[in-house]
């Protein structure tokens, strides 16, 4: 393929950019985009190859007490494993592959929106620790943070990345002869987080938590920061049926909270939540920051498929554009407006 055809306000004139800076290096893309499946697909044969071999021995060689039915599972059991392997080591050189793509496409698609930087490893990072001692993201043991965009929407400044917040928990077991421990692993947060700048200093913590009813008490005791600051009552129905604010300065909160940005607030948790609705956002106010934590299960700016074609890459440059515009919707609705879809 190689014109894009422009589907929404955000991208009208992107058709010019595609043909004249991005189509000239499908065919450069190609090359590589073959080159990293290639690989891909060495990797996984070798693994599950290695996997069927060990299977093997252990059919051949292995004790027989078992019969035919511990035999099967002998065989079985290394075999998963090289599948486990050969997923693995397929969606390593996927990810490698999307990454290079977006290397070399989102540039263009910066310069083309303007005030706008891209940076797929984010190494700049982002500032979860303010996001959880304000509230807004809850107690992590680590963080896989990507795809961050910095820029500046109707002069407010803006950055979003995608981030992934797991929970390594360890227990441990006791026997008559040693002890062990365990370790398993939850993801705590999956979506979008969302700094937007403030024209002034906000004084104080404010947190906007979502209303767990019963449960709040619960969220508390397990250590969900902000929680424990004074509930601030809002006098706003339709809000107070999703949301909770705690505050440190609760005059302050509700100076900062009037009822019109408390509309704005629950259309969009209605408009982005995506399939769990109001209940995927949590935000709240620190300093010269309003934070947002976005749950969503699709990726962000994803671009670039191992098995796709590198000239079929409009449908990944829609994808983008639809992401780029969540940021500019949620913008425009704090100002008040409330454009459709």
């Amino acid at each position: 393929m190689t014109n894009f055809t422009e589907r929404s306000p955000i991208e009208s004139g992107f058709a010019a950019v595609y043909e004249t800076r991005i189509a000239p290096r499908l065919n450069d893309l190609e090359q590589e985009r073959k080159a990293v499946l290639a690989t891909a697909k060495r990797h996984a044969v070798i693994a599950l190859a290695a996997g069927a071999a060990l299977g093997l021995i252990f059919l051949l060689f292995g004790s027989g007490s078992d019969g035919l039915a511990g035999a099967l599972v002998g065989f079985g059991v290394p075999l998963a494993f090289g599948g486990v392997a050969a997923f693995l080591l397929w969606r390593r050189q996927a990810e490698r592959w999307s990454a290079s793509a977006a290397r070399a496409v989102m540039p263009f698609v910066c310069d083309f929106l303007g005030d706008l930087s891209f940076d797929r490893d984010a190494l700049k990072g982002f500032p979860l620790e303010r996001m959880q001692k304000l509230g807004v993201i809850r107690p992590f043991s680590r963080s896989e943070v990507s795809d961050r965009l910095e820029g500046t929407y109707r002069d407010v400044p803006f950055e979003i990345v995608e981030a992934k917040l797991i929970n390594d928990k360890r227990k441990s077991t006791t026997n008559t002869d040693n002890s062990a421990s365990d370790s398993s692993s939850r993801t705590q947060f999956k979506g979008l987080l969302i700094r937007i700048g403030v024209p002034e200093p906000i004084p104080g913590r404010i947190l906007i938590a979502r209303d767990y009813g019963m449960g709040n008490k619960l969220m508390s005791l397990f250590g969900s920061a902000g929680r424990d600051l004074p509930r601030v009552e809002t006098g706003h129905g339709a809000f107070e049926d999703l949301f909770e604010v705690h505050s440190d300065d609760p005059n302050a909160a509700q100076k900062v909270l009037p009822p019109a940005f408390l509309d704005s607030f629950v259309k969009i948790a209605e408009a982005e939540g995506g399939r769990r609705g109001a209940k995927s956002l949590e935000a709240g106010f620190h300093d010269d920051s309003f934070f947002m934590a976005l749950q969503r299960d699709e990726d962000f700016l994803a671009m670039g498929k191992l098995t796709m074609p590198a000239d079929e890459i409009e449908n990944d440059l829609h994808g983008v554009f639809d992401d780029i515009a969540t940021v500019r919707r949620i913008i425009d609705r704090l100002h008040g407006d409330h454009p459709e879809g």
